[in-house]
């Protein structure tokens, strides 16, 4: 019984001291309207750099609100750059992920694999938490996030290993011979063989 007032009071202290060091960190309503206003205002083209670079100017403690304002603002007045700007955003702040991916799933839950590729793309060691956030939102699409994310894992893997010169899997081509590229010599007359 004494263990379990005890647990009660530590939950209310770190609960209260949560609450009363979350406001000192928030956005006030002038700040949030014009990271709206400039987001908004933006032509479509530029949307991601500009919410990129709202968040690489903002101060570490607001770097997390400066990017849900971003995106939240992106999503509601340039739906079309949903993924771009998730991708810029999450790459200047990585660690903004869990609030981004929640931000966009309220504003847009219909857009909810393009949330998590663009999440997995701009915060890679983050995906599975993005999948996880989803997941408890709308868990009968589990699957096909975790499929997605995957896909997008997999897709940076053979990047990588393209740019690398190949794995232990995939070889680099030595350069000698080049590969023909008809049937048959002399298919294409118009092309000489070295």
């Amino acid at each position: 019984m004494k263990t379990n007032s005890l647990k009660s009071v530590v939950v209310a202290v770190v609960a209260g001291s949560v609450l009363a060091v979350a406001p000192a960190f928030a956005l006030s309503s002038v700040e949030a309207e014009a990271i709206t206003k400039a987001i908004s205002t933006a032509k479509v083209v530029d949307v991601s750099g500009k919410a990129a670079k709202l968040v690489a100017a903002a101060t570490k403690e607001n770097k997390t609100d400066v990017a849900v304002a971003a995106v939240t603002s992106a999503i509601k007045s340039h739906p079309s750059t949903i993924g771009s700007v998730i991708v810029s955003v999450l790459k200047v702040s990585p660690e903004s992920t869990e609030a981004v991916v929640t931000a966009a799933l309220d504003a847009a839950p219909q857009s909810a694999l393009t949330i998590l590729a663009a999440a997995a793309e701009g915060a890679p060691a983050f995906a599975d938490k993005a999948v996880a956030i989803a997941s408890a939102k709308m868990p009968t699409r589990a699957t096909a996030f975790e499929r997605e994310v995957a896909i997008v894992k997999g897709r940076r893997v053979v990047e990588a290993a393209a740019f690398e010169g190949g794995t232990e899997n995939q070889t680099a081509r030595t350069s000698g011979t080049p590969t023909q590229a008809y049937g048959q010599t002399g298919s294409a007359p118009e092309r000489t063989n070295p």
